[in-house]
């Protein structure tokens, strides 16, 4: 009886086997070890070229369905996908059940999600227009929707593909009753019911992405009552697509509240950006005399309010606005697009340079404008920034703002920088901004007095190597 059962079990391994060819299967083989999938692996890349070259569509499909791994069944669901294989339809419903995942990193993150769901995405994309794909997308997942038993993951990650009509929302809203899932109420918010509104709040600090679709009125003093919760992201995304002066007041508080915290974690106005993008993200006007207000108390401005400031006031007003911006003491935050917005972010000015990830082109392009409202205050400006630029971007500054018979004119700003720099180390960055200036005698008083702090080099090592290396490129007698 064991030695039938041995043989039975030998005959079905062969036969498995019969089903893809060696060379197929050397192909698939590196698959197995793998445990996600790294978005920059080339490999993968090249196993799905070599199987659509050698492998027959009836492997593919043997290996979408009874590979070793979800890795190799998702490779030959892609490669099947080029191919616009009839059977694909079949394969991700022969997946309902599976409660496999893949798991995709990069360098610092890593996500998982459900093998079928990722099968989901590759066969709707199947060859077509993209209002095919849309349909398909649509039919496939009022597939999912109906089929039972339900399996949670795949239904939540497919909602988004569900039409709005009313039988999909008396489904929809059953299963939010029974599973409690918040992604299937936010699903559900995309059908704008005002009977759901209670339903909604009940979910807590998990009603936030679903208030995001359905922003109602009736959710604002929720919204007001859980202002602690303003620190994530999905309270504001929620709160930034009202645009009332109920909501206003609320983005006030929420400010408010932010800065409280940030004096905790000292980072000056750079964690404004985060809340101060989060909020003008959907462009609300009603929001941006609230947004403006933060250039006088923080020195924080978009270049989308500052644009608004201007067209709604008059000149006499603007250039008051700016200068007594300017004249607050530390670094200006400028932000050009906004991180929530991908169409902003992939905003390039008139000579094609990108000023999303450029501090400081991003204040020069500022000063730029103010100097085209007002000559004083675009001087006053530049000094008052030449006092607060980091040490380490004093050069990157001057080279950018193009201007030098201006900074010239404030060389006891860039003397008393050097003179009274916390940092050693720094005034070496600031002399090479003074270096770029094409001054002698400026550089050389400014030589002075790097060599008068000699003695505070040697609290570190690469600090005195730099020190030297100074002192001989640019042949400094000390």
């Amino acid at each position: 009886m064991k030695n039938n059962l041995l043989l039975l079990l030998f005959l079905f391994s062969c036969s498995s086997f019969a089903q893809v060819s060696q060379g197929t299967a050397a192909i698939v083989k590196p698959l197995e070890k793998y445990k996600y999938f790294y978005i920059l692996d080339e490999k993968i890349k090249e196993i799905e070229e070599k199987l659509d070259k050698e492998a027959s569509s009836d492997e593919l499909v043997f290996l979408a369905e009874k590979g070793k791994n979800p890795y190799i069944k998702v490779t030959a669901v892609k490669v099947l996908t080029k191919r616009s294989d009839k059977r694909l339809p079949a394969i991700f419903k022969n997946s309902f059940l599976s409660k496999e995942e893949i798991t995709y990193r990069t360098e610092c993150l890593s996500d998982s999600y459900p093998m079928s769901g990722i099968f989901f995405d590759t066969i709707s994309s199947v060859a077509g227009s993209s209002e095919e794909e849309e349909k398909r997308r649509e039919e496939m997942a009022i597939t999912v929707l109906n089929t039972q038993p339900l399996n949670k993951p795949l239904l939540e990650y497919t909602s988004a593909a569900l039409p709005v009509n009313p039988e999909i929302y008396k489904k929809l809203r059953i299963l939010v009753l029974e599973t409690k899932s918040p992604m299937l109420l936010m699903t559900l918010a995309r059908h704008k019911n005002t009977d759901d509104v209670e339903l909604i709040k009940s979910f807590g600090s998990e009603a936030y992405p679903a208030i995001e679709e359905f922003p109602h009125p009736g959710f604002l003093p929720f919204i007001k009552e859980h202002l602690s919760d303003s620190s994530g992201f999905s309270f504001m995304f929620a709160l930034s697509n009202f645009c009332s002066d109920e909501a206003k007041e609320i983005v006030i508080k929420a400010i408010e509240l932010d800065k409280i915290r940030n004096k905790e974690i000292d980072c000056g106005n750079g964690c404004l950006s985060t809340i101060y993008q989060q909020i003008a993200r959907k462009k609300c006007k009603l929001y941006y005399p609230v947004l403006a207000n933060l250039w006088l108390t923080d020195k924080i401005i978009s270049f989308d309010v500052l644009d608004d400031y201007v067209k709604n006031h008059t000149r006499e007003e603007t250039e008051k606005f700016l200068l007594n911006g300017f004249l607050k003491p530390g670094e200006a935050e400028i932000i050009a697009g906004n991180m929530y917005d991908i169409g902003s972010l992939t905003h390039d000015i008139s000579d094609n340079e990108n000023m999303t990830y450029d501090n400081t082109l991003r204040l020069v392009r500022l000063l730029e404008k103010i100097k085209n409202i007002s000559q004083d205050v675009y001087e006053k400006a530049v000094r008052n920034t030449l006092r607060n630029v980091d040490d380490l971007e004093v050069d990157d500054f001057i080279s950018q703002l193009k201007n030098n018979t201006l900074v010239l004119q404030n060389k006891d700003v860039l003397l008393d920088r050097l003179k009274n720099n916390e940092s050693a180390y720094g005034t070496l960055k600031i002399m090479d901004g003074v270096k770029m200036l094409d001054n002698q005698k400026l550089f050389q008083e400014g030589a002075v007095i790097v060599v008068s702090r000699k003695a505070e080099f040697t609290k570190f090592p690469v600090w005195e190597k730099e020190y030297s290396y100074f002192i001989q490129e640019n042949n400094i007698k000390e």
